[in-house]
């Protein structure tokens, strides 16, 4: 899947999209789970390639997910190593078709705003419980707003 935004390019390779896929929240009882992106940035395009799924000390709720943020930073410093750069955020909801909450703009824009990187915008992803391209909220997130993204060909 392919996303663009102020003329760059996201394009979600398909392992990472089978890791926000096996995190929808499937059933009442399920959990809010989440974790990182990372991307390597290509002639044209950041490729997407990995999902994180935070773990450590995160706390989860039906309607909510509070990440371990130095798991979190271990991840980061890991895949950075491996050429990766940390472009963003996602975590699940539990409605078919997702859309952000005021707390998830606001966090979003305070990691957008908190972090050491050379974006344009990062992204937020949240994964609800319909199949993709449906199922997925893509943001690009930048110092003061998160813009709805849509698929592109």
């Amino acid at each position: 899947m392919k996303y663009a935004f102020q003329g760059q390019t996201y394009v979600f390779s398909t392992s990472c999209l089978d890791v926000l896929s096996s995190n929808r929240q499937r059933t009442f009882l399920a959990k809010e789970i989440g974790g990182q992106l990372f991307a390597r940035f290509e002639e044209g395009a950041i490729v997407v390639e990995v999902a994180t799924v935070t773990s450590g000390r995160s706390r989860r709720t039906r309607f909510g997910f509070w990440p371990d943020r130095e798991a979190e930073r271990q991840d980061i410093a890991r895949l950075f190593k491996d050429g990766l750069h940390y472009i963003g955020d996602w975590h699940s909801h539990p409605e078919p078709c997702p859309s952000p909450s005021g707390t998830d703009l606001g966090k979003m824009r305070d990691i957008f705003n908190q972090s050491e990187h050379q974006l344009h915008a990062m992204l937020m992803v949240i994964v609800g419980q319909t199949t993709f391209p449906n199922g997925l909220f893509v943001g690009a997130v930048t110092a003061s707003a998160v813009e709805s993204l849509h698929p592109v060909a």
